[in-house]
């Protein structure tokens, strides 16, 4: 006669198999979305400040590029502070403006003297103000502030001529 033997002995190390890799489960999808999270945030920090660099460098470069006499100036444009580069060509002067509107910043290439519309500019980045100024003579100062508060600022020595401030 065969006899039977109870199941319930062989249930209790199987129960603890099934926790044990349902456990393990739980825990690699909390660990995964914890450092979904942890990766989405720095790389929109990363974001961030690669726009308050890029803009910087595009600054810096636009300054060096237009660095001789009475080329680069710092003036007010309907009430915007804006950096303005002066460059002649073909006879007729020409200038770029960089300034700062409605949360981005801008920059508008036309004929001297034409009146100024920031809207016809075009738009670089985003942005929460761009600053200019002149802290001594021959130095020009912008002041970056991104959306999420960073700040960042570039100061530009001119190897020319003295730029003309506000």
């Amino acid at each position: 006669m065969l006899r039977k033997t109870p199941r319930t002995a062989h249930q209790m190390p199987m129960l603890f198999l099934f926790l044990l890799i349902g456990l393990f489960a739980a825990s690699s999808l909390t660990l995964t979305l914890i450092g979904t999270r942890v990766y989405r945030d720095v790389a929109a920090e990363a974001e961030l400040s690669g726009d308050a660099q890029m803009l910087l460098s595009y600054v810096g470069n636009k300054v060096h590029a237009y660095d001789m006499a009475d080329s680069v100036a710092i003036e007010a444009r309907d009430g915007l502070n804006a950096l303005c580069l002066y460059e002649t060509l073909d006879g007729a002067r020409y200038e770029t403006v960089i300034y700062a509107y409605q949360n981005a910043v801008w920059e508008r290439f036309a004929p001297a003297g034409e009146p100024f519309d920031p809207e016809n500019g075009e738009r670089l980045v985003a942005a929460a103000s761009l600053d200019f100024s002149m802290p001594a003579q021959g130095l020009i100062e912008a002041r970056v502030s991104l959306a999420g508060g960073e700040t960042r600022t570039l100061r530009v020595a001119l190897r020319t001529a003295a730029a003309e401030g506000v």
